[in-house]
């Protein structure tokens, strides 16, 4: 059995005294401080607290300690209540009685629980404890907060492969094989897409002050999903309407149609402005463009053309776009190589080669694989940068930039204001809407004017409701995206060459001479050289 070492101060000859018992078994040891502060507690004066500290320290306790030369009136049995744990659990610690001194009774302790704030969770079986061992200078669990529930997030669980980000093999050679990257999702009719799990926002629970403890906040999701698509009474499920392809692009699931090009985009074929996924057979020819809500796939080269894509661009040889070139995706891009052309995505890119270009990007840059060259131009982009090889021997100017958030934070303080100042109109309409309702149910005239703006109201309600919703997801995806990307930097697996200089949030720096398998990374307000 294991008991604590504790102190009592004792009168003897009127004067009082400091009488210390030692640990049993593995009991503690109490501090000077837990002395001092007791003294100080009962209000016993002119005592010397380097001779206490020095008497507990010389661990010679047969022989009393003098504490005073003047007698104080008993004192009862002390009990000195803590809060902890954020009101999780309140803590009992009991000092005996000085000479002549009074025991606590149940009825003192729970009195002292009160005065202390402690209403709730008491553990009675700790006080009867202590009133049948009176264990002084040990910690006694005497009251438990009933904790919270704990729920969970709302979570999306889809039955589709969502990974959008065309990851190519890497062949033994080191090449990259573009053949086979399963981009393409197909769904059948009545398939089952994705399941919503609502959130659960858990159960308060009582700390031992009697305050509520609220279970930890959880994030609410919906199903996010465009045409051919159909949703279950619950709102909890999502299935195609048709057979196709489905896509995952910013948590927003889609279906459509393929529409196959079977030869080249050229004068025989004109422009393309397709509501689905479009894949071409051969090449897309200078001068034309190919529009697509969906995915784009080139099975050949792109030259001087323009494609725009809702959702991936996969171009399994590349483009050469003879500084006429345009790339545009909602989501990733995917190519051989990259020449002289510009590139925009919301999503990542992916290719062998990316040289002379004008790339701006939300995610990550990787260009691996056999070459994994940047040679020329710029590339900025939020997320981090993964390249074999930055510049040339001939010292080609390279630029490589991982932007600020600071454009982004601005975006989610926009929305922010937007989605209260739609609230604001919404509780006018419901107001107003509500005042005019009360007036027909009343039989009381209502005029045409007033007649039209509950029609309007009908409208515009569930109009607000979405756009709020809408809103509210793309904001907390940007938040996501903002903390992701916190510590961006740029990665080379092989050679850096003069001339290239990379930039990290607002922070330069040009390099003049060669560096090799490197991690390019920002601290402070300089950019720095590092492993990884």
């Amino acid at each position: 059995m294991s008991v604590n070492a504790y102190f009592q101060v004792i009168n003897q000859e009127d004067k009082m005294w400091l009488q210390v018992f030692r640990p049993e078994g593995e009991g503690e040891m109490f501090d000077t401080d837990e002395v001092i502060k007791y003294l100080d507690d009962i209000s016993l004066e002119d005592y010397d607290v380097v001779a206490i500290g020095d008497y507990i320290k010389g661990d010679f306790f047969e022989e009393p300690l003098l504490l005073s030369e003047t007698p104080i009136l008993p004192e009862r049995e002390r009990c000195v209540i803590q809060i902890v744990d954020n009101g999780e659990r309140a803590l009992a610690r009991f000092y005996p009685p000085t000479t002549n001194g009074s025991l606590l009774t149940e009825d003192d302790i729970v009195s002292d629980l009160r005065v202390a704030g402690i209403k709730h969770g008491i553990k009675k079986k700790a006080i009867d404890h202590f009133l049948q061992n009176h264990e002084y200078c040990r910690d006694y669990v005497i009251a438990k907060a009933t904790l919270p529930v704990q729920g969970h997030s709302a979570s999306v669980e889809y039955f589709f492969d969502t990974d959008t980000t065309a990851k190519p093999k890497l062949n033994e050679d080191g090449s990259v094989d573009f053949h086979q990257l399963g981009n393409i999702k197909a769904v059948n009719e009545g398939d089952k897409l994705a399941v919503l799990t609502p959130a659960d926002k858990g159960i308060p629970g009582i700390s031992v002050t009697g305050a509520k403890l609220m279970p930890v906040k959880v994030r609410n999701k919906s199903l996010r999903y465009g045409r051919n698509i159909r949703i279950s009474k619950d709102k909890c499920t999502i299935y195609s309407e048709i057979s196709g392809h489905v896509t995952l692009v910013d948590d927003m699931v889609m279906v459509s149609d393929v529409y196959q090009v079977p030869a080249n985009v050229d004068s025989s074929t004109g422009d393309i402005d397709y509501n689905g996924t479009v894949v071409v057979t051969g090449s897309v020819s200078t001068g034309f463009k190919v529009k697509a809500e969906g995915d784009i796939i080139v099975n050949g080269v792109v030259e001087g053309a323009v494609l725009e894509a809702g959702g991936n661009i996969v171009l399994k040889r590349g483009m050469q776009g003879m500084d006429r070139g345009e790339l545009e995706a909602g989501g990733n891009i995917v190519a051989k190589f990259l020449e002289n052309c510009v590139v925009r995505c919301k999503g990542g890119l992916k290719a062998d080669a990316v040289l002379h270009s004008q790339v701006i990007c939300r995610e990550s840059v990787e260009v691996l694989g056999k070459k994994g060259l940047i040679n020329g131009g710029y590339i900025k982009t939020y997320g981090e940068i993964h390249a074999t090889t930055l510049g040339s021997t001939m010292g080609s100017h390279t630029k490589l930039e991982i932007l600020p958030d600071i454009d982004l934070i601005k975006q989610t303080n926009e929305w922010k204001e937007e989605i209260e100042d739609k609230k604001a109109k919404l509780e006018k309409i419901e107001k107003v809407a509500t005042k005019i309702k009360k007036h027909v149910e009343n039989h009381e005239e209502v005029s045409d004017e007033q007649k039209t703006y509950l029609k309007n109201a009908v409208v515009h309600k569930p109009l607000y409701l979405k756009d709020i919703k809408q809103m509210k997801a793309d904001r907390e995806e940007l938040l996501e995206r903002i903390k992701r990307n916190k510590n961006a930097c740029v990665y080379v697996d092989s050679t850096v060459f003069p001339g290239v200089k990379v930039s990290i949030k607002d922070v330069s720096r040009q390099f003049q001479e060669n560096l090799s398998h490197c991690r390019i990374y920002r601290e402070g307000a300089d950019v720095r050289i590092g492993g990884f």
